[in-house]
């Protein structure tokens, strides 16, 4: 008992760091393996020009679907580009839509504030760029984009592409390789065959901005060199009809308009700088479908207000009957798909509520006056999801990535309008094959709509509209509150952020981590600070434990006489050591006070940095280096994936260490460890010292633990242990304490079983003789 009452507080918080390591371990998820970036853009390339020319092919093998001999000419696959990357356009955004389909196919973010963390080679712009005979066609020229400042246009081929000296560029694959190999701020000289003439044009190159929609091909491509078998993947806002009339999704007449509508083209009606209409006719079932797509711009003198509501998409749907007779017509539309995997090898993310496994792509639905309801990845890859809404009124839904999220808000008139049917929550593109991680799936999700009872053509309410406001933009705290369904404070997109258990901790500490990075311009100085000021505040507490562990150490020869002297008597070796920490004011319980109180400092700015958008893309020092170029990921010092061997490289799991070796996380480890070698008490026996050796392997498996956590936690932890180191060094050595005479008595060993048998005959025989 009395081994126990003196091991109490070094148990107690041997399982208290133990605790807090499989908190950690709980965050952490495998890891896929890593693929070269020259690799993953070729690949990249050629997956997206095999999808496109595949497509384009089967296009061109398809006659105008019903079309009015004036729009013959108009149904050709082409892309529609609306907004701009340049943020001083007064765009948020830039969106490149398909007329294959009527969808989006690429939406890009405007700021500087979120640029692709993965592709840091130089960019031209979303061209679109295909194959075609001796060359790279040019299907889109972005706004603001290098491309468009160059002189590019739609139509151009690029036949030659280089830096100092172009070389002939026969594919798609070849234009990517070649930007693989520039820097943003590089000029690229383009040779471009237009109308039969050749041209050279300059394009001064700038760093890829982030696309928050992208063909689901390029996110593969970044962990895999091949897609899965049989892939199919499908675009952002796809529209299908789920029933018409008696006419079920299962018969084979909707089955075959369903495939037409997602890979048949769509006609290009009245599109501007701002907006563009597709329709498309489905002379099988007399129906007309249009979508409308109007793109917001922000006020010029609001540009720089990073919570200013621009992140938006006006999404229309028209159903329009053409035949004699009335129709009940359905439909089914597809949410945003091909969000950013970015930082998939050391990316995670936490459930919300009770939710444990999540991907990095999960979907959120929220109905009227409920709570919201989450989907992870996993669950939906198992298909283990059940329809939301059921004739509730849905308030929104969405997917959520890690710093960004695009979600659908159904518009109405008053909440109990419920003019959605359900939403359910599935797969958008193939399911990977099982050698790669589940998070990694597409998920996204599906709104089915109530049907519409549409008159007969020629009369009122022979069509009828369904909108959409469409937020795709960053998890800004104050951004997303200002999305609210109704203008429903209650009922706003702030649901997509999520800080943990440890909320009450997070939040304040990012406000006072904002106003530092404010003051100072720079996340890692006011990562430090934040380190002081925490440890600054607990200084009183760490202090009296600092010196009550010193205590413990004067005591140490007084604890091991009593221990000695009443070895055989648990009750009063108990109540002697008791009285002795009482006499000195010892507590054996206060060294695991400061160790309650960090625990929830530690994971809500864990939480915080995997949450804030603010801190993704914070350098430590310089965007023009990689090391430290994001607070919000491993500090990424130097690539060593060509060093191992494949396993090491591409296994899942904490021993995935991932492409590059981190520096930080191995300082954050030593500094441990050389905190616990300066001042862990030495061993009283052997179940101390096995304990002491215990968490000396812990420290090790910690390693593993840290190598992936944001570069910005490492700086916490680095800056937290000096300020413990030299808030030690504060404490006096400690001595031992003076002997008493209750403890310098002579302690008589204890005669073995023997010779108290023959000292017992001794005596018996003495008195017998007196």
């Amino acid at each position: 008992m009395e081994q126990q009452n003196q091991d109490g507080p070094r148990y107690f918080s041997f399982m208290l760091t133990a605790f807090a390591i499989l908190i950690l371990w709980r965050f952490l998820f495998p890891v896929a393996p890593p693929v070269d970036p020259n690799v993953a853009n070729k690949n990249r390339g050629k997956a997206e020009q095999t999808a496109t020319v595949a497509s384009r092919t089967a296009l061109d093998e398809l006659l105008p679907f019903a079309a009015p001999a004036e729009d013959i000419d108009a149904v050709v696959p082409s892309i529609v580009s609306l907004g701009s990357i340049d943020h001083a356009s007064g765009y948020r955004m830039q969106v490149n839509f398909a007329s294959q389909g009527g969808v989006v196919r690429r939406l890009q973010l405007s700021s500087p504030r979120y640029l692709d963390i993965d592709d840091r080679s130089g960019h031209l712009g979303a061209i679109e760029a295909t194959d075609t005979d001796g060359g790279v066609l040019v299907n889109a020229v972005p706004a603001g984009s290098p491309a468009a400042t160059a002189g590019l246009e739609v139509g151009d081929v690029i036949t030659a592409a280089g830096l100092k000296e172009t070389r002939q560029m026969v594919d798609a694959a070849d234009l990517q390789k070649a930007l693989s190999r520039t820097k943003p701020r590089n000029e690229l000289k383009l040779v471009v065959s237009r109308n039969g003439a050749t041209q050279q044009l300059t394009a001064k190159l700038v760093r890829a901005p982030l696309d928050l929609i992208r063909p689901e091909s390029e996110n593969i491509a970044l962990f895999s060199d091949e897609l899965p078998a049989d892939f199919v993947a499908h675009n952002s806002f796809e529209l299908q009809i789920s029933s018409i009339g008696p006419i079920k999704p299962a018969d084979d007449v909707l089955k075959t308009v369903n495939e037409e509508l997602r890979t048949g083209n769509w006609i290009v009606d009245q599109p501007n700088v701002d907006s563009v209409v597709f329709r498309k006719r489905v002379p099988e079932l007399k129906v007309e479908l249009v979508k409308r797509f109007t793109l917001d711009r922000v006020p010029e003198d609001e540009i720089d207000n990073p919570d200013f509501p621009g992140y938006d998409l006006q999404f229309e749907i028209e159903i329009k009957n053409l035949s004699p007779q009335p129709q009940t017509v359905a439909y089914r539309v597809q949410g945003p798909t091909g969000l950013p995997i970015e930082g998939w090898w050391f990316s995670n993310k936490i459930g919300q509520g009770f939710i444990s496994a999540v991907g990095i792509r999960d979907v959120v639905v929220r109905v009227f006056d409920k709570s919201f309801t989450q989907f992870g990845c996993p669950q939906i890859t198992k298909g283990d999801t059940e329809p939301v809404g059921q004739g509730s009124p849905i308030a929104f839904a969405g997917v959520d990535a890690q710093y960004f999220c695009a979600a659908m808000l159904p518009e109405k008139e008053s909440r109990d309008d419920a003019w959605v049917e359900t939403v359910d929550a599935a797969l958008a593109s193939t399911e990977l094959p099982k050698n790669q991680p589940v998070k990694l799936n597409n998920s996204s999700f599906t709104i089915t709509r109530k049907p519409l009872a549409l008159a007969p053509l020629g009369l009122d309410g022979s069509s009828q509209r369904d909108s959409f406001e469409v937020f795709a933009g960053p998890k800004r705290p104050d951004l997303l509150d200002q999305y609210r369904a109704l203008d429903d404070p209650n009922h706003s997109l702030s649901d997509f952020l999520y800080y943990g258990w440890f909320w009450w901790v997070a939040k304040p500490m990012l406000a006072i981590l904002h106003f530092f990075a404010w003051l100072v311009g720079n996340y890692g100085i006011a990562i430090v600070m934040l380190t002081v000021l925490v440890r600054g505040c607990m200084m009183p507490i760490s202090l009296k434990t600092a010196k009550n562990m010193a205590k413990m150490s004067e005591m140490k020869p007084e604890m091991d006489r009593i221990t000695a002297k009443y070895k055989d008597d648990m009750q009063k070796r108990s109540a002697a050591q008791q009285a002795l920490w009482k006499e000195h004011n010892y507590n054996p319980m206060a060294g695991c006070l400061p160790m309650f109180l960090q625990l929830p400092i530690f994971i809500g700015l864990y939480r915080s940095l995997m949450v804030d958008v603010e801190l993704r893309q914070t350098p430590l020092f310089s965007e023009s280096i990689r090391f430290c170029s994001n607070l919000a990921a491993p500090d990424m010092f130097f690539d060593w994936s060509s060093w191992w061997w494949q396993s090491f490289n591409n296994g899942n799991g904490v021993f995935a260490l991932g492409p590059y070796l981190n520096i930080l996380p191995l300082v954050t480890v030593g500094l441990f460890v050389l905190q616990q070698t300066m001042f862990m008490p030495p061993a009283t026996d052997e179940q101390t010292a096995m304990t002491q050796k215990i968490m000396q392997y812990m420290m090790i498996f910690m390693g593993f633990m840290f190598f992936k956590v944001a570069s910005g936690l490492c700086l916490y932890f680095i800056a937290s242990s000096i300020w413990g180191i030299t808030e030690r060094k504060l404490i006096p050595r400690p001595q031992a304490l003076p002997t008493t005479a209750a403890t310098t008595t002579p302690i008589k060993p204890k005669p073995s079983a023997g010779e108290g048998a023959k000292a017992a005959e001794r005596a018996r025989r003495k008195k017998k003789n007196k």
